[in-house]
């Protein structure tokens, strides 16, 4: 605990003690791309969300509002909730072009400077994290993993089989039972350099507050469908890695998201709403 902790002192302390190093400046140039690229994984466009019903915040803002469900009748989700959620979340729906401080203004106009926003509220981290579909037989596509292309609002496969037990295995037998009874996963990772280039060593701070406000936006919008997020922190971070097949001193899995599916087989069922 002993880096941990003096990673944390200095955060808390950055606005008398500046963080080393004092003197970084950012190299734009040298900036990487917005998102994760993958020129030759297959994709798979999302279905639309038009025919969902709305339905009130107010459950997710208010949890003990929600009225406890029987598992046995609670709903999972499907592939139309899942295109919702992650459009709401991280999906480009809008485009700034309002007028602010910042020394981008005069190129905002200009498509290949473009500044688009997303619903899900920044933590402070540059660019967004990684959310990876590790889906397994209950779901309606082939099992396999799968990136969320965010600019595409769509899905790329990187591997094809299924992955799950792989992840399972990650977790761990002291993992929350909901959490190993699934058989499809959402895995949230961080590319450290995407936002190191900007911010350094305070990055990891920035990165992990992306991983709060991910996560918190999915329970925000789950909640009120009748849904559950219980995102699982601890787990066996470099097997998570290799299935991703990155490595961790680069880019590292923060979160698993277990997601209890519609129609699922005996012994992974919706678990009751939060």
């Amino acid at each position: 605990m002993g880096y941990a902790h003096e990673y944390a002192h200095a955060v808390l302390h950055r606005g008398r003690v500046p963080m080393e190093p004092t003197d970084h400046v950012v190299d734009w140039a040298d900036g990487p791309r917005k998102g994760k690229f993958y020129p030759d994984a297959p994709v798979f466009a999302l279905p639309g969300t038009e025919d969902l019903a709305d339905v009130p915040v107010a459950p997710g803002l208010l949890p003990d509002s929600v009225p406890a469900r029987d598992a046995d009748r609670a709903p999972g989700f499907t592939l139309p909730l899942l295109s919702a959620m992650l459009r709401d979340s991280y999906g480009l729906t809008g485009r700034r072009l309002g007028v602010q401080a910042n020394t981008d203004l005069a190129g905002l106009p200009f498509h290949t400077h473009a500044n688009w926003s997303r619903g899900t509220a920044g933590g402070g981290g540059l660019y967004p994290m990684g959310i990876h579909w590790a889906s397994g037989p209950s779901a309606p596509l082939t099992p396999g993993l799968h990136h969320y292309d965010v600019q595409r609002h769509a899905l790329q496969r990187l591997l094809t089989g299924d992955v799950t037990d792989r992840v399972r295995d990650a977790l761990g037998a002291d993992a929350p039972a909901d959490a190993l009874d699934a058989d499809q996963y959402l895995i949230l990772s961080v590319k450290y350099w995407q936002n190191s280039f900007k911010y350094n060593s305070f990055s990891f701070h920035v990165v992990c507050t992306d991983l709060g406000t991910l996560v918190q936006t999915w329970r925000l919008w789950a909640a009120p469908r009748g849904l559950r997020i219980a995102p699982v922190l601890w787990f066996d971070e470099p097997r998570l890695n290799e299935l991703l097949g990155v490595p961790g001193e680069q880019e590292a899995v923060f979160g698993v998201v277990p997601l209890h599916w519609a129609g699922g087989p005996p012994g992974r069922r919706p678990a009751t709403a939060a």
